[in-house]
């Protein structure tokens, strides 16, 4: 999951100004995140993983690095998945 929000934030930075190539853990808003960048990052892996993240998950810390993005929207797929069933 982390090499797909890869690919959305590789396409994003090239939107966005934010600094492509960046590792998993890193800081994305030292890396030129703000809340407008991350709401637009927000809507992209929404659509991209089909899935909506709720209210309270629109978090600075979730959006802190790839791997707190990749946990976050690990959960919400697992949940949505056993809805689903």
């Amino acid at each position: 999951m982390q090499e797909q929000i890869r690919v959305v934030m590789k396409e994003f930075a090239k939107l966005s100004g934010i600094a492509d190539g960046i590792a998993e853990g890193a800081d994305l808003w030292e890396a030129g995140m703000d809340s407008l960048t991350s709401v637009q990052l927000l809507l992209r892996l929404e659509d991209y993983f089909g899935v909506e993240l709720p209210d309270e998950a629109l978090t600075r810390e979730t959006f802190r690095s790839i791997r707190a993005m990749t946990e976050v929207l690990r959960t919400q797929l697992d949940r949505e998945g056993s809805h689903a069933s």
